[in-house]
């Protein structure tokens, strides 16, 4: 099987270009229920998983950056969120520091009280930044990108599965899944020179035992 194809390294992917020197707000089949688990990879300053509290999800969520600045700002807007009048009853949205590719995913399940996995994973930009870095993993030599999909896989809630666990199975394995694309999110399309697209590409997957 020959290599993937990987795109040239960038700024965009360093923790330093995640960490500025001043703080940077950005704004703000079975279907997840009102009630469904959120994990969020990469969250920064949370807005995605706040967006979702106004729109009416009411399931726990956690929001994971390996940015502690980016981390705190989160957890500063949660804290003012509390306060105020119009959010003050929600069930408050959860953040913490977390390295997707250096820290065991056991972390985010057993460790933070989700041992079944989350209803739903959200990325929004950390496979990209992820894609984007040259750093490599020691032992094998190869781009950090690459185990992006075996640090994902476990996350995800069991009940989501289509197949039975094999008895032994480790939860751990990602071995044996995959991701099936359920649907995408159209966004207003534009045309130049003849070529017609758009700046923003929103997909869902759906994890799968391979057959």
């Amino acid at each position: 099987m020959s290599k993937p194809t990987h795109l040239e390294p960038s700024e965009l992917g360093t923790k330093e270009y995640r960490n500025p020197p001043t703080t940077r707000i950005t704004p703000p089949t079975q279907a997840p229920s009102e009630e469904s688990s959120f994990l969020d990879l990469g969250t920064g300053n949370g807005s995605l998983l706040f967006g979702l509290r106004d729109a009416g999800w009411q399931g726990r969520m956690l929001g994971v950056d390996y940015s502690r600045q980016s981390v705190e700002f989160a957890r500063r807007i949660a804290e003012s969120r509390s306060q105020d009048p119009d959010t003050e009853s929600e069930k408050r949205v959860e953040f913490r520091e977390h390295d997707i590719l250096q820290t065991p995913a056991s972390t985010l399940l057993t460790d933070a009280q989700q041992p079944q996995g989350w209803d739903v994973v959200l990325d929004k930009g950390t496979f990209d930044a992820i894609s984007l870095s040259s750093e490599t993993d020691p032992a094998s030599g190869r781009r950090v990108s690459e185990s992006y999909r075996a640090r994902v896989a476990p996350l995800e809630l069991k009940s989501w599965f289509e197949g039975a666990r094999k008895d032994g199975e480790d939860d751990g394995d990602a071995r044996g899944w995959r991701f099936d694309l359920v649907g995408r999110v159209e966004y207003p399309s534009f045309s130049f020179g003849g070529v017609k697209g758009q700046t923003i590409s929103s997909l869902c997957f759906k994890k799968v035992r391979d057959t």
